[in-house]
């Protein structure tokens, strides 16, 4: 943990460099102390059908869930949720700003350690190139 996922609509692909959205996020993710390098993925997926609102073909969305391992307080939590949406609105700024039609939203769930299973070894990777 933690994962960056992105969920958007299709129309999306169209106005934004989806993968350089990926790596600001990403390097952002890297630069938080709270998050370890080791366990952190990013990805996007773009929804091929979803409807917006009142369901005008145009409507766009981008929504990022940010799933972390227990263990964080509310003020770190809040800490990488704020900074991880303020690189999504800057990044969506010049598009939403021309009244474009798109809702952004960011989402900071927390997994309970009972209920995951994981295996890794790209912490020692990482920990070996040092």
């Amino acid at each position: 943990m933690p994962h960056i996922i992105i969920e958007h609509s299709a129309g999306i692909n169209a106005a934004f460099d989806v993968e350089a959205l990926v790596d600001a996020l990403h390097n952002e993710a890297i630069s938080q102390t709270a998050l370890p390098t080791g366990g952190l993925r990013t990805r996007s997926h773009c929804t091929e059908f979803s409807r917006v609102g009142d369901g005008e073909v145009g409507r766009e969305f981008i929504y990022i869930i940010v799933r972390l391992g227990e263990g964080r307080t509310k003020v770190v939590k809040r800490k990488i949720g704020e900074s991880l949406f303020t690189i999504l609105t800057n990044f969506t700024a010049e598009y939403f700003d021309a009244g474009n039609s798109l809702s952004l939203g960011l989402e900071v769930q927390e997994i309970e350690k009972d209920w995951t299973w994981k295996k890794n070894n790209i912490h020692q990777i990482l920990k070996d190139k040092t």
